[in-house]
C-alpha cells in the first residue's frame, strides 16, 4: 500500500466531504418562502371567499395583484441570493427547489389560465393540492416537520369538502396558514 503525503490526504478529504455535501438528505434553505407563500394564499383566499360573499367590495381584488406581485419579486429576489450558494447545497436541497417551482408554477397558471374550469373556491383548493406536493415530497427525504403539515393541508381540503361552502374558503386557509406558513416557521427556527 502505498503512502500518502499530507496534500493527497486534504485532497481525498475534500472530495470526501463535496461527496458528503451532495447527499445531504435534507432542506437547508427555504423556510421564509413557505412562510411568505403561505401567508399570500391564505390571504388570497379569504379575500375572495369575503368578496363573493359581498363583506368586501369588488375593488378590495386589486389587493390581490400587490400581495402576489410582493411574493413573486421576495421570491424572485431571495432565490436569486440563494443561487450564488446553491452550487454548494445537497441534491436534494435543489430538487425541492425544482419541485417547488414546477408545482408553485404550474398552480399558478392553472389559476390564471383555466380559471373557468376551476373557478371559485376549486382555484384555493389547486393551491392547497400544490402546497401538500411540496410538504411532501420534502417529508419523504425524512423532514418529519413537513409530513406532519403536509398532513395538515390534506386535512384541511377534505375537512373543507364536507362543511357549508361558505366555511370551505376560511379552512384551506387555515390549512395554508398552519401547514405551509407553520412549516416555513418551524424550518427557520429549527436547530437540526
Amino acid at each position: 500500500m502505498e503512502r500518502m503525503d499530507a496534500a493527497q490526504a486534504r485532497e481525498h478529504i475534500e472530495m470526501i466531504e463535496r461527496i458528503l455535501a451532495e447527499s445531504h438528505p435534507r432542506l437547508c434553505a427555504g423556510g421564509e418562502f413557505f412562510v411568505v407563500w403561505g401567508i399570500a394564499s391564505a390571504y388570497l383566499t379569504v379575500l375572495f371567499e369575503l368578496v363573493a360573499q359581498g363583506a368586501v367590495p369588488v375593488v378590495a381584488e386589486w389587493s390581490a395583484a400587490i400581495v402576489l406581485l410582493g411574493a413573486v419579486l421576495y421570491t424572485g429576489l431571495r432565490g436569486r441570493a440563494l443561487g450564488r450558494t446553491l452550487a454548494r447545497t445537497s441534491l436534494v436541497q435543489r430538487e425541492f427547489f425544482n419541485v417547488l417551482w414546477i408545482t408553485i408554477g404550474l398552480a399558478f397558471i392553472v389559476n390564471v389560465a383555466a380559471f373557468r374550469i376551476f373557478p371559485g373556491i376549486a382555484s384555493a383548493g389547486i393551491w392547497s393540492v400544490a402546497e401538500a406536493i411540496v410538504l411532501l415530497y420534502i417529508g419523504m427525504h425524512g423532514n418529519r416537520r413537513a409530513q406532519f403539515a403536509g398532513a395538515l393541508v390534506v386535512a384541511s381540503i377534505v375537512v373543507a369538502n364536507f362543511l357549508a361552502p361558505a366555511l370551505s374558503a376560511y379552512v384551506l386557509a387555515a390549512g395554508m396558514l398552519a401547514g405551509y406558513t407553520g412549516f416555513g416557521l418551524s424550518e427557520l427556527l429549527a436547530r437540526d
